[in-house]
């Protein structure tokens, strides 16, 4: 099932923001015959009538007045469900095969100057969730979408009062691993160790330390290119 050419399995917690971004974006186009519309490319945010962004995009104030929906992965706990995660062991290779439950949530932020249209998004997205969670699930293994919530709230920014609407959705899925990624890393750490022949097993981690303490990028950026 993980391989199946009609799905794709869900690994990365951040990948979730991605993801909604693309089912968002795709919701608000042209052909979907809403008075908000999403246009990809640079170009497109002049063009769009709604921003659709990750809340973490740094240039979300330079947007201006239109409508917004930005979108917010929620903390993560991943859930062990079985012991030390383990769920196969190749006897024959070594090789070991691991999963575990991770929970989080989506946080759809609508915003407009207008409390009328923010709930209209609002709503848009809220039934785009709850409509589209079955095969959204199926889609990406996810295990369950839900419960989906619908909050509101005003504030003031750039002395314009803002109408925002959250919508809140949980987020269940399955994250599956092998032993392979870590082993190559933990076997340099070893030899690296084991090279600088330390007297205490200590040592050598707690001067990786100091020296990140120490390190300055920002004074190196300024050397190389010859600013004081």
């Amino acid at each position: 099932m993980l391989n199946h050419q009609d799905v794709i399995p869900l690994k990365s917690p951040l990948a979730l923001t991605g993801i909604f971004l693309d089912i968002m974006r795709r919701r608000f186009r042209e052909d979907a015959g809403l008075s908000w519309v999403y246009y990809p490319g640079d170009e497109g945010r002049v063009a769009s009538t709604i921003t659709i962004e990750a809340a973490t995009n740094p240039e979300i104030e330079s947007f201006g007045k239109r409508p917004g929906l930005y979108i917010i992965r929620n903390p993560v706990t991943f859930n062990q469900v079985a012991i030390d995660d383990l769920a196969d062991h190749n006897r024959k290779t070594g090789g070991k095969q691991f999963y575990c439950v991770a929970q989080t949530g989506v946080t759809f932020a609508v915003e407009s100057d207008k409390s009328g249209e923010a709930e209209l998004i609002a709503d848009v997205v809220a039934s785009t969730l709850l409509m589209g969670s079955n095969e959204i699930e199926r889609f990406f293994l996810l295990r369950k979408i839900g419960p989906i919530s619908i909050s509101s709230k005003a504030y003031t920014r750039q002395d314009t009062d803002i109408s925002r609407v959250d919508i809140h959705a949980g987020i269940t899925y399955d994250v599956h691993w092998s032993s392979t990624p870590i082993a190559p890393i933990l076997k340099e750490i070893l030899v690296s160790h084991t090279a600088a022949a330390y007297n205490s097993n200590d040592a050598y981690f707690v001067e990786m330390y100091q020296e990140s303490l120490a390190y300055n990028p920002k004074a190196e950026i300024c050397d190389e290119v010859g600013m004081t």
